[in-house]
């Protein structure tokens, strides 16, 4: 029973993959056609689909108490083309000090806002 059990979490964490994957597949392939980069990126699709198709799965059971699967697969699919999109814009060390360079100050402004 236990190995029926493991096969299951096996092809669901699967399904949620491949969800992903397509997700992040769609967004590179568009962005080929209209000539933002050269060529398909194939291994920052993989990584972008396996890091959120983990978090999505640690998240599945409470995702899925909330919403039908229906919704669920969207919003596997929508979670595959923003990780993509994170990666790509932010695939090196300056881009995310930059990025955190733009969020600090905004905090720092609102605590000076409440004195």
């Amino acid at each position: 029973m236990i190995t029926t059990n493991l096969l299951e979490e096996c092809l669901f964490f699967i399904f949620i993959y491949l969800l992903c994957f397509l997700g992040a597949l769609s967004k590179d392939v568009v962005d080929t056609f209209l000539e933002k980069i050269e060529e398909i990126l194939i291994i920052k699709i993989i990584i972008s689909s396996l890091a959120v198709a983990i978090l999505l799965y640690g998240f599945s059971d409470s995702l899925l108490d909330k919403f039908s699967l229906k919704p669920f697969i969207t919003v596997c699919y929508t979670m595959g083309l923003v990780s993509f999109e994170v990666l790509v814009k932010y695939s090196n060390i300056k881009d995310i000090r930059d990025l955190v360079g733009q969020i600090y100050p905004l905090r720092l402004n609102k605590s000076k806002d409440k004195e």
